[in-house]
């Protein structure tokens, strides 16, 4: 064992007082430079020795120290003012502590710099690094000591009291096993606890031509030792280091601010058809590449999506594109997951703890959260709610366009306010390219004042929800043709859904006024250049939606200066400019005389869609990109909640169900098979002699029963049924002569 004692003291170590003990390899260059940092920063009277890196050397420390505490480097590191009083603060922060952990700045489950633990050959800090590293830390740290499962190497604190209570070192295993495994898990077992002290950081050194050590570890992508495993077998299954989300809380707040922040974002909704939902899901992943502030992981059905899409999201800058169907158990998580629109299911909810230490949920609206309308059946619109619910819960922060929306999650109690941010999308969305004109489009379209061009048409996107009230924009043309006078056409642009359509309300209004129907024309679903070539067409465009989250339709047309006929409802009460909604809800007469004068007064006109278009134009991606990053950073920091540590708890218990119902379902088909290959044999065993027994047999059952009283007396059955089959040969053999005669005769 080496030793090397300073100062040279042969007095005894009091209780409460410390001793460093630095564990090192023979001929590792690093301690020079070690000793010269603990020295520099720990008081004169502590003794340091230096010893070999194996337990048995470490035990012997211990014991020369005793009766203090131990402060423990595992191979040679740089400390700062005040690292021991710390680590002893943190360490008897509760009676119950048994270690104390320091961070580290790379090579760690704590380290700042970087967070995979695992990876080989991570570059060291020099000594001027690292102090502004240590110093950094002292104006960021939150000083929470969040408990953890195991200590964590290369610096940990040692209580005297969880030495003398669970024993030496274990001699056997290499160094940072016995050390930050067997012992802390004897710790554990006896009651005993771990923190992780976020308020110091210890700083490895580099050699040259000196291989660095790894630790072994659970939840390092390394195997324990199999006498570990036997021990402990717990820790095949809980690898996790923290007890709660206290640690990653923590730790965010110890590293602060990173260059990128790591962000995986849902895109899946991007292989669906082009709606609102998902202009403001691409617009908005776009905007954040621009930022430069985060490091993007995209999830993506890559099957489904379009080719051009996919190639433009590859191409994104620090953006990596995550194929949904290579999402395993093994995916790392980033720091954030955002879902840019409400959850679905519990599948959303699983996927996003899966693949994020914190959630971001974006609600768009919650009209389906309302609307029993939008699903097969009861059943179906209780599990949305309830995913719903289980999202906003699990959710550090939840985004929504409008004021009215934070109203309504307040309202129901479904998000507290503080975790709610109102984040306005942009609407400087790419120019789609020329527009095109659809080819559906009917050219019978025209002014009332003729003209090559159909600008005399109304134009209804969005949807056949219920809730976008197409049936209302059928009546307002049937109003401008009867009572004004307008001889042009209603276009119906948008996709059909199959539950909570408007198709019928349509319908009804149609029969209602039988001369409109043929000024009435469906395009179904568009692209964007044709949506851009119908605005730009179009007289007027018709939104009169009952319900919406914020209502881009108004100020897309209006930038494209066309004026839109809506209603002030829900968010657009505040989003959109006083004066300028022009629906009377939901008075057909009086909002057909104020639409008939924005197609007609070409001063109203301007003045509409100006209004309109400079409240646009204060709504940028930049600006919602860059207000979105500060909500993923709000998210990393934010203090652990209960109810996010519940739903991660309801999800891996939702997935142990599910796994023990599969190996259930298993069994009983198992069992399944083999009763019927049990049945299959006895029904051969039985022969012609099946269709006689059973509650269908042609025996009645009192025969059943007596021949099989009968059966079992051999003596008296056997010459009874030998007759009954020499009868039976016998009638045969007549029938067959029988039958052959009177064929002969006929």
């Amino acid at each position: 064992m080496i030793v090397n004692e300073q100062p040279q003291t042969s007095k005894a170590h009091k209780r409460g007082s410390v001793g460093v003990v630095i564990a090192v390899a023979p001929e590792d260059g690093r301690i020079d430079a070690c000793l010269e940092s603990v020295q520099t920063h720990t008081g004169a009277d502590t003794p340091i020795l230096t010893v070999a890196a194996t337990a048995a050397a470490v035990n012997g420390a211990i014991e020369r120290l005793a009766a203090a505490d131990v402060a423990v480097l595992s191979e040679p590191c740089r400390v700062s003012d005040g690292w021991l009083e710390r680590l002893g603060e943190a360490a008897r922060s509760d009676t119950n502590t048994a270690t104390a952990s320091s961070l580290a700045d790379v090579a760690s489950e704590l380290a700042l710099l970087d967070r995979d633990p695992a990876a080989a050959a991570q570059p060291r800090l020099d000594a001027q690094a690292y102090a502004a590293l240590a110093a950094g830390l002292a104006t960021r740290t939150e000083r929470l000591r969040p408990r953890i499962r195991r200590a964590v190497g290369p610096c940990v604190y040692l209580r005297r009291e969880a030495i003398e209570l669970v024993g030496r070192l274990d001699e056997e295993l290499d160094l940072s096993a016995a050390l930050e495994i067997d012992f802390a898990q004897r710790c554990l077992l006896s009651g005993l606890s771990h923190v992780a002290c976020d308020d110091v950081v210890v700083g490895r050194i580099a050699s040259e031509g000196h291989a660095q050590q790894r630790e072994p570890g659970a939840g390092r992508g390394e195997e324990l030792p199999a006498r570990l495993l036997e021990r402990y077998p717990y820790l095949a299954k809980s690898s996790a280091l923290g007890e709660s989300r206290v640690l990653a809380r923590a730790l965010e707040a110890a590293r602060g601010p990173s260059a990128r922040l790591s962000v995986t974002l849902d895109a899946r909704a991007l292989d669906g058809a082009l709606t609102g939902t998902q202009v403001h899901v691409l617009e908005l992943i776009l905007a954040l590449a621009r930022t430069g502030a985060l490091q993007l992981r995209l999830l993506v059905r890559t099957e489904r999506i379009d080719g051009d899409t996919l190639k433009l999201l590859r191409g994104l800058p620090h953006t990596e594109v995550l194929a949904a169907e290579d999402v395993s158990a093994s995916t790392a998580a980033s720091a954030i997951f955002h879902r840019p629109q409400q959850t679905f299911e519990a599948a959303d909810v699983a996927l996003a703890l899966a693949l994020g230490e914190r959630v971001v949920l974006s609600q768009l609206d919650l009209i389906a959260y309302r609307n029993p309308g939008y699903f097969p059946d009861a059943e179906a619109w209780e599990d949305y709610r309830r995913a719903s619910r289980h999202g906003l819960s699990a959710a550090e922060r939840v985004v929504v366009f409008s004021e009215h929306t934070r109203g309504e999650l307040r309202s129901d109690a479904l998000v507290e306010d503080e975790r709610v941010r109102i984040v306005a999308p942009g609407l400087d969305h790419r120019a789609p390219g020329s527009g095109r004109r659809p080819a559906a489009l009917d050219a019978g379209a025209r002014t009332s004042t003729g003209g090559d061009e159909p600008r005399g048409f109304l134009l209804c996107l969005g949807t056949d929800f219920r809730h976008k009230n197409r049936a209302f924009a059928l009546r307002l043309l049937a109003a401008l043709r009867e009572i004004h006078g307008w001889d042009g056409s209603l276009v119906l642009a948008g996709t059909h859904i199959n539950y909570g359509s408007s198709r019928e309300l349509e319908r009804a209004v149609l029969e209602e006024h039988p001369g409109v129907s043929g000024s009435v024309i469906e395009l179904g679903a568009v692209s964007e250049a044709e949506k851009a070539w119908l605005m730009e067409h179009a007289g007027a465009v018709v939104y009169p939606s009952v319900y919406e989250g914020f209502g881009l339709v108004p100020f897309e047309s209006a930038l494209n200066g066309t004026p839109c006929v809506f209603a002030s409802q829900s968010s657009l009460v505040e989003a959109a400019p006083a004066g300028t909604a022009t629906i009377i809800p939901w008075d057909v007469e009086q909002s057909a005389a104020a639409v008939y004068t924005l197609l007609t007064d070409a001063d109203a006109r301007a003045r509409h869609v100006r209004a309109l278009a400079d409240a646009a134009s204060q709504l940028t991606w930049t600006s919602a990109a860059q207000a979105i990053v500060e909500v993923y950073r709000e998210a990393a920091a934010a203090p652990a909640r209960e109810a996010a540590t519940l739903s991660r708890d309801a999800v891996d218990r939702e997935r142990k169900l599910t796994s023990e119902h599969a190996s259930v379902v298993e069994m009983l088909i198992g069992e399944r098979e083999l009763v019927l290959s049990d049945y299959n044999e006895l029904l051969e065993q039985l022969g012609p002699g099946r269709g006689l027994v059973g509650a269908q047999g042609a025996l009645p059952e009192d025969v059943q029963r007596g021949l099989l009283a009968l059966s079992a007396r051999p003596a008296l059955s056997r010459p009874l049924y030998d007759g009954l089959a020499r009868i039976v040969v016998l009638a045969r053999a007549i029938s067959r002569m029988t039958r052959g005669r009177w064929r002969r005769q006929s």
